[in-house]
């Protein structure tokens, strides 16, 4: 009985002081200490999700460790099969590692689920257009513009949206979205390259310099 009392008076400390660290502002030794006891609460009870969370969370941002990380949202998701955000951060992690497939499966799945986050469209629009699906990542992008007013003036958003168009071959309207994003950002200038206009003449020019060309034609062989 003491075993198991002391056994939770510990994990309840811990908890709290997990849940101190993540709160607080000064981040000297943070990480480190948050992963000590990150770890100590698994080990006193495999089954706490927030912790398993936090973990997974740790070695994908912090460490870069995929294959760990991913062994921490696995878990959770034997814990509990619905549990979206384990889910979410699953395809995050599987469109990094280039098994953007395999995403997309864990993205269709968050969406099915009550009020999936936001994000889940903008991390399936980048899935499909690595695998070359422009038409259909754009779709994602939009849905994911929809969601908030404040989305509208995503860089990233706005850039990717400028760069499916332009693989598309939509280059005008490849040229709205990379101008609205230089407006937010003119370094922007310096690592992409403003699309070029479909026609680099406007459509009455075009005509004016193909008659004019049939003129000078017609011209030359009178005068020969």
């Amino acid at each position: 009985m003491s075993y198991k009392k002391d056994k939770w008076d510990e994990l309840e400390r811990l908890r709290n002081e997990a849940q101190e660290l993540s709160e607080s502002e000064n981040v000297d030794h943070y990480h480190a200490r948050m992963k000590t006891k990150l770890e100590r609460i698994v080990e006193l009870d495999p089954t706490d999700k927030r912790a398993l969370f936090w973990l997974g969370d740790f070695q994908h941002e912090i460490l870069e460790n995929y294959e760990k990380a991913l062994d921490y949202f696995e878990k959770i998701i034997k814990l509990d099969e619905n549990d979206m955000y384990a889910w979410f951060h699953k395809g995050r992690i599987l469109s990094e590692t280039d098994k953007c497939e395999d995403a997309i499966k864990c993205y269709d799945k968050v969406m099915l689920m009550h009020e999936p986050p936001d994000q889940t469209w903008f991390s399936k629009g980048i899935a499909l257009h690595i695998l070359g699906k422009y038409k259909q990542a754009l779709e994602c992008y939009e849905q994911y513009m929809k969601y908030d007013e404040e989305h509208h003036n995503d860089l990233d958003v706005l850039t990717l949206r400028s760069a499916a168009l332009l693989e598309l071959g939509k280059n005008d309207e490849a040229i709205i979205y990379y101008d609205r994003a230089v407006k937010l950002d003119s370094s922007l200038k310096t690592r992409m390259e403003r699309p070029k206009p479909n026609d680099y003449f406007p459509r009455d020019w075009a005509k004016y310099i193909y008659y004019l060309g049939l003129g000078v034609f017609f011209a030359i062989c009178f005068a020969i």
